[in-house]
């Protein structure tokens, strides 16, 4: 006899075997055992949650002789005819193959005529969005006066496609994903059926991969179960799949959070040389940062996070040593890259470069890279890390030790320059990450212009953010809300050292109203 898959041979055959859906089987089993069998259903859902399974089960369930609280017996004459396909009252129609006019037209024409051996004549059209709109029409007009001895039972995964005019005539079902615990659960038991030995943290990377999608669990677990061997492990589900496994992409992560891009390079290295793919790589690390980030945003993340409970502890545990900040800057990074990836000829470069800019945010020109970098620095000074110099300055103990005429800076003076804390502190309440990398600098004009006076080496990127028009907007706002007018211009310069023989320097500088402190 022929192989069966695992998905049709453990397929439900009662409204308790359906996983998942009891605020749908229920109301049905309710619909049945008080006779209110309406003419027209629409169940809809993604894939592999049990909406032709449920369109079958009901369908016997309405013609069964001895149901059994509303669900079917599966032993009288009428439920076996219909598994085994030997009463032809219950009708399957796939609407992707047979979505002309005349397809619904010869179920317009068959019935009229009442079932041979049941109750009630059962249509399943499955993927009933794929209709034309002339077959639509055609079966509008069937839906909205059909006989008494019609039921039809469309099921779709795109109901957006679907007119309101079929939607307004059918009582509608919308079907849940299946949640981890409960697809893993029946993964067991089909496991056990089947004589099949399992690791419990392999069927869980199996329930996690499916999405809340029952069929495509079962079919996973059919493709591990082919591999030949006598228990299948979860490195094997790994292998076989060719994902990448949590422990790695969480220790990518580790190593971007450190700035050691190096050593997430050689790990990615690793991982494509098993032949993982890098789109696959990418979805693991977005999957692991957004875990990461609800373990650091939510009490009780569990709920939220789709994984057994030792990888629950491993995303705790490294989520504590990278910033909030930063994970929100890796996810911008990588969305952006997933999207480019899928149109390049050389993806692997994009993730390599993705790497970069998520390991060293300075490279990044982003609100969220510059965010990143503000809190990296944060942290370090809570940390008590001392600040590198800048490329080039004298060490501290050598700058107090030089004479204070040598050591001057140009600073700008003006009312800008002594309100300059009170307009960021304005910024921070609707851009709070633009506030606190503002708030690096200092500031201060010339009666017209507003001037953003930064560090010699501009550790951070300043200058290239103020240059962007979104940015001289937020900042002009701010200003005329605190001084009451708006500059004129916002432009950039650097502090830098005067020194003591710098005399056309120094003239040039008092003639431009800049004051040398």
């Amino acid at each position: 006899m022929a192989y069966q898959a695992l998905y049709r041979k453990f397929r439900p055959t009662t409204f308790d075997d359906i996983v998942g859906q009891k605020h749908i089987t229920q109301t049905l089993r309710n619909e049945i055992l008080m006779g209110r069998i309406g003419h027209a259903y629409l169940f809809t859902g993604i894939r592999g949650t049990g909406k032709t399974t449920t369109a079958k089960v009901f369908s016997r369930a309405i013609n069964c002789l001895n149901n059994v609280d509303g669900s079917p017996c599966n032993e009288c004459e009428i439920c076996k005819g219909i598994l085994d396909g030997s009463i032809l009252d219950v009708v399957e129609m796939d609407a992707a193959s047979n979505n002309g006019v005349e397809d619904i037209r010869e179920i317009r024409e068959e019935v009229m005529y009442t079932a041979a051996s049941t109750k009630y004549k059962i249509y399943i059209i499955d993927e009933v969005h794929m209709l034309s709109t002339g077959a639509f029409n055609a079966l509008l007009k069937t839906l909205e006066e059909p006989p008494e001895h019609a039921v039809f039972i469309l099921a779709t995964t795109d109901v957006h496609k679907l007119p309101e005019t079929i939607l307004s005539r059918c009582q509608r079902f919308d079907f849940r994903r299946i949640t981890m615990e409960d697809v893993k659960q029946r993964l067991r038991e089909i496991a056990e059926a089947d004589g099949a030995k399992v690791e419990d943290e392999a069927l869980g990377v199996m329930a996690q991969l499916s999405e809340g999608s029952m069929r495509d669990a079962i079919s996973t677990l059919d493709r591990c179960l082919a591999f030949g061997k006598e228990q299948v492990t979860y490195q094997d589900v790994i292998d076989i799949l060719g994902i990448a496994g949590i422990e790695v992409s969480c220790r990518m992560i580790q190593s971007i959070g450190k700035a050691d891009v190096a050593s997430a390079l050689h790990l990615l290295d690793e991982v494509l040389s098993k032949g993982k793919s890098i789109t696959q790589v990418t979805d693991g690390l977005l999957e692991a940062l957004r875990n990461m980030l609800i373990c650091k945003i939510t009490q009780g993340a569990e709920a939220a996070v789709p994984v057994d409970s030792s990888h629950m502890e491993l995303l705790k545990e490294m989520a504590e040593g990278i910033s909030e900040e930063q994970l929100i800057h890796c996810v911008s990074v990588l969305t952006q890259t997933g999207q480019a990836i899928r149109f390049s000829s050389n993806p692997r470069i994009l993730l390599e470069l993705a790497f970069a800019k998520m390991g060293m945010p300075q490279y990044a020109d982003t609100q969220e890279a510059l965010v990143s970098r503000v809190a990296q620095l944060e942290q370090k000074l809570e940390q008590g890390v001392p600040m590198a110099a800048p490329a080039g300055a004298a060490p501290v103990a050598a700058q107090k030790a030089e004479p204070a005429a040598v050591r001057k800076k140009v600073v700008y003076a003006g009312p800008m320059h002594d309100k300059w804390k009170e307009i960021v502190g304005v910024i921070k309440q609707t851009h709070k990450g633009l506030g606190a990398a503002i708030g690096l600098a200092k500031a201060a004009d010339d009666g017209e212009d507003l001037v953003i006076l930064l560090d010699k080496e501009d550790t951070f990127g300043l200058g290239a953010m103020f240059l962007k028009e979104e940015y001289q907007k937020i900042l002009g706002d701010a200003v005329e809300q605190v001084c009451g007018r708006r500059p004129r211009m916002i432009k950039t310069e650097r502090e830098f050292v005067l020194e003591e023989s710098d005399q056309a320097l120094r003239e040039k500088a008092e003639q431009k109203g800049i004051e040398i402190q």
